[in-house]
């Protein structure tokens, strides 16, 4: 399924920081682009640099509310609103009011669900931790262990298990599955919206470009292993993109503060009514003013600047001179001649030099560094209503954590008073939050110490321009509309309200499942193992049981063992203790021990079929998937053929994380596009073994695009599979494949796959080497050399052997270069010309064939092909310089062919 994006062209960009700054929990964001560039030094951007100065970790993630004028039961909202309509509370509370019960009320409707949902996440991830002997307490709906009750007589003892013995199965099938799904980077490929606009075709091609830095940035490796995990425990994610500025994350830069000055543009003078000729005034201002100003001198520009509302109010000769500081009357130039046709100039000719604003530099400030961020949520913190099966359907969704109330208070000091411990909250949410606070440090039951003391459950919140239909009040209805035409975002420290903005969800967030099924409650990867789990444990339960406590007791005749003897011996190696047989009978025949207590066969069976074919069948993680021992199966064949079967159960889970990743992947690009300010330089370490550079530019990510996961690709492979198949090619016989292996662009990475680093290649360094004189190459043309056409022709005649001794003369016979090529006419020259590249061959020591044969790659690679429309010269340079290598080669040929002839017979 393919999800569409629009890009508009008139995209907003920061100006002087011009953008919120808010609070959350755990990151420093800002929104994507203020409304008002011009303004944001005095608004948007003094909130961020205060924040920026404290070194605060605080976030804002979304745009800012549009400050349009709306009422709300006859209540006026003034224009000011804060950037993320923070002074809503104080100025219309019947709106946030309305806000908060409305959550309420549709929380309320799936509360039952939700409880079930949580017992159900919170025991999956008790399993994964080994706490698996908890047991369900329906009074306070709650899991405690064993050790948790409370023992008042040794009777209470005989009624806990003796044992608590895990082996965490349930962990190790997880792990399996979480390395499967983790091992490899889902492709997705970006399309244009209309292949006939070419800005959805620049866009779909930066758009890959996008996508790689933020997976770089991201981790996606790492994402990808929350993201496994959380299927396998929970069941439902949720991925949620924005942009983060953090200074603490992603460093600092310094910024220009700019300052808004006015300056005049050219010089004061008189036109004349009669000839027309214009006469400068001495002194006056010229635009060398405003070079000045745009420069930095700030002195010149404050003698020569005044504010708008100054110009507004003077005109003619006074708005000369106030622009000029001077104070004398224009009454003075009244009567000057003109030079041309002696004609008397007054107040009705002087023209003055019109005012433009330009920007000054006054200083430069401290901004936090951004990037566009990705989170991947589990079951337990995202709560959906449970009845929906689409993320369209939803009313609202929410993402509730626990955040420390020094990180709230410093995130939004506006209500930093109304901040309290923990914060008020409903039954459902205290329950929620008992348990995500248990579970994050490791416990079973809600007994979270101080933990809660200083945490507050912050609840962010999505909801949409429908659902505000529930609330029967009309005014209150229509005001929310119009301040929230899209959808609403709104923050709650526990009861307090923090922030609200102008946000639809399906701009920032996805929602994937691990299984089909009905409904938001739906089963996780793993549940099936957790019965299996705690069947495993109560067998090994009793095998313990069995062995300690089936040891039989030892029955003796008293008349043979002296027991009151035996009380008074020590018990020690070679003791001798009395006893005497009975007359007729041996010492043994007085003494009897049971059979001791056995474990049944068929329940050490079923203990294996339990931990072994059962388990595997129901999680669908074979022994071909994680690599453990078949039977039946000897060959690397067949195990590859039963790890391909193994992974078509697990193709499930691979097909729905493909379109949810793709599905995120598209809305970072789209976060990208709408919140950084500046083109983005991304520096690599080119094939050559230099650092390059390359830009992600905004002005191509105007078009519309959707995205797709490579619809060609099968599940990931581990190394060792892909190392596998390069054996299968080296033993080939096709000479297509051999081919392809002898490629020097596909050397490294062969050596990668192998492991041998230290593994020489020939050719590898004359590659690497040619590619690193292409880049001297492009940054200029080739010299042009004009000789005499008597000389090309004597040249073009000339034996092999005797013309291609030297560089110099190899660089004389490359006359197909083309004069087109470097864009220079022969015929301007007065002669033919020959190209020499500007790296001189060496055609003792280079290596010819390798050089040349990667100049060709590069020649039909998409560098060469971009270098010789955009960049002809270089491209030219590059040419001659292969053209030098195949010279040299030939003649190293011939030579060859020459030494190797046998000599002819003299005459006789």
């Amino acid at each position: 399924m393919a999800t569409n994006v629009t890009m508009p062209d008139n995209m907003t960009m920061f100006a002087n920081g011009g953008a919120a700054v808010s609070g959350a929990a755990g990151d420093a964001a800002v929104s994507s682009a203020g409304k008002n560039a011009a303004g944001g030094a005095s608004g948007n951007g003094i909130k961020m640099l205060k924040v920026a100065e404290r070194g605060g970790t605080v976030e804002a993630d979304g745009l800012p509310a549009e400050a349009a004028a709306q009422s709300a039961g006859g209540v006026p909202l003034p224009q000011d609103l804060g950037s993320n309509n923070e002074r809503l509370a104080d100025v219309a509370p019947q709106l946030v009011n309305a806000l908060r019960e409305l959550v309420v009320q549709y929380r309320t409707e799936g509360l039952a669900a939700r409880r079930h949902e949580i017992r159900r996440i919170r025991q999956a991830r008790l399993f994964w931790q080994g706490l698996q002997y908890a047991w369900w307490n329906p009074q306070d709906m709650s899991w405690h262990l064993p050790t948790e009750a409370k023992i008042h007589d040794a009777s209470a003892l005989e009624d806990m298990p003796r044992y608590q013995f895990v082996t965490n199965l349930y962990q190790a099938f997880g792990l399996s599955f979480v390395s499967v799904i983790s091992q490899d980077v889902p492709a997705t490929r970006f399309y244009p919206q209309s292949t006939l606009s070419e800005a959805d075709i620049t866009t779909a091609k930066a758009g890959s470009e996008v996508a790689k830095l933020i997976e770089q940035n991201n981790h996606a490796e790492q994402l990808l292993t929350g993201l496994g995990f959380y299927l396998w425990t929970d069941g439902k994610i949720g991925g949620y993109v924005r942009y983060v500025a953090d200074g603490q994350r992603f460093g600092w830069r310094d910024e220009l503060v700019l300052e808004e000055r006015w300056v005049r543009l050219g010089r004061d003078a008189y036109v004349c009514s009669q000839c027309g000729e214009e006469t400068e005034i001495a002194g006056g201002a010229s635009a060398d003013d405003a070079d000045d100003a745009a420069d930095g001198a700030g002195s010149d520009v404050r003698d020569d600047a005044v504010s708008g509302q100054e110009s507004a109010t003077v005109s003619g000769d006074q708005q000369r001179y106030a622009v000029s500081g001077q104070q004398d009357s224009p009454a003075f130039l009244a009567g000057a001649i003109c030079p041309g046709c002696g004609t008397a100039l007054g107040d009705a000719e002087f023209n003055a030099a019109p005012l433009v604003p330009v920007p000054l530099s006054i200083g430069t400030r401290r901004v936090p560094n951004g990037q566009e961020v990705i989170s991947i949520i589990g079951g337990l913190e995202l709560n959906t209503p449970v009845w929906a099966n689409e993320q369209h359907e939803f009313p609202y969704l929410q993402w509730q954590l626990e955040v420390h109330r020094a990180k709230l208070k410093a995130a939004y000091p506006h209500v930093a008073d109304k901040i309290q411990m923990g914060g008020a909250a409903s039954a459902d949410d205290i329950y929620a939050r008992a348990t995500r606070v248990a579970v994050a440090q490791g416990m079973s039951s809600g007994q979270a110490g101080d933990a809660l003391f200083n945490l507050v459950t912050f609840s962010r919140t999505w909801i949409r321009p429908w659902a505000f239909y529930a609330i029967e009040d009309a005014a209150v209805r229509d005001a929310l509309l119009g301040l929230f035409p899209d959808g609403c975002y709104a923050g709650f420290a526990g009861d307090t309200y923090c922030e609200s903005r102008n946000e639809s969800m399906d701009d920032c967030w996805r929602v994937m499942h691990a299984l089909p099924g009905d409904g938001q409650n739906r089963p996780s990867v793993g549940e099936s193992l957790i019965e299996v789990q705690e069947r495993y444990n109560t067998l090994s339960n009793i095998q313990a049981e069995t062995y300690e406590y089936g040891i039989p007791p030892i029955y003796a005749d008293p008349q043979v063992l002296d027991f009151d003897a035996l009380q008074s011996q020590t018990a020690e190696p070679a003791a001798h203790y009395p006893a005497r047989a009975r007359p007729g009978m041996s010492l043994a025949d007085g003494f009897f021990q049971p059979a001791p207590a056995q474990v049944p066969p068929d329940m050490l069976r079923h203990q294996q079929d339990l931990i072994g074919p059962i388990a595997q069948f129901l999680t669908g993680l074979f022994p071909a998937v994680f690599g453990g021992e078949m039977e039946n199966v000897k060959t690397a064949s067949g195990y590859a053929m039963a790890r391909d079967q193994a992974l078509g159960r697990l193709g499930l889970v691979w097909r729905r994380l493909k379109h949810f990743y793709g599905d995120v992947m598209l809305l970072s690009v789209d976060c990208f596009r709408k919140n950084r300010p500046n083109d983005v330089e991304i520096p690599f370490l080119g094939a050559g073994g230099q650092f390059e550079a390359k830009f992600i530019r905004l002005a191509d990510l105007k078009g519309n695009i959707q995205a797709h996961p490579e619809s060609d690709e099968t599940f990931p492979r581990l190394k060792s599979q892909q190392r596998a198949v390069l054996q299968q090619l080296m033993t080939s016989a096709d000479p297509t494949i051999q081919a392809a292996l002898r490629e020097p662009a596909n050397l490294g990475f062969i050596k990668s796959l192998i492991g041998l680093g230290e593994l020489v290649v020939p050719g590898e360094d004359a590659r690497t080497k040619q590619l690193r004189e292409i880049q001297q190459l492009l940054a200029a043309g080739p010299m042009v050399v004009p000789v005499a056409r008597r000389e090309a022709r004597e040249s073009g005649r000339a034996d092999m052997s005797d013309a291609a001794t030297t560089p110099e003369a190899a660089s004389t016979l490359n006359q197909d270069a083309g004069a087109s090529d470097s864009g220079t006419d022969a015929a301007t020259s007065g002669g033919e010309v020959h190209l020499i590249s500007t790296v001189a061959v060496d055609e003792l020591l280079d290596d010819h064939a390798t050089e040349f044969e990667e100049c060709r790659r590069w020649a039909s690679s998409d560098a060469g092909q971009i270098a010789r429309a955009q960049n002809p010269a270089g491209f030219a340079n590059v040419r001659a310089h292969a053209g030098e290598h195949a010279l040299a080669l030939a003649h190293r040929q011939a030579l060859a062919t020459a030494m190797a002839a046998p000599a002819a017979p003299a005459k006789k």
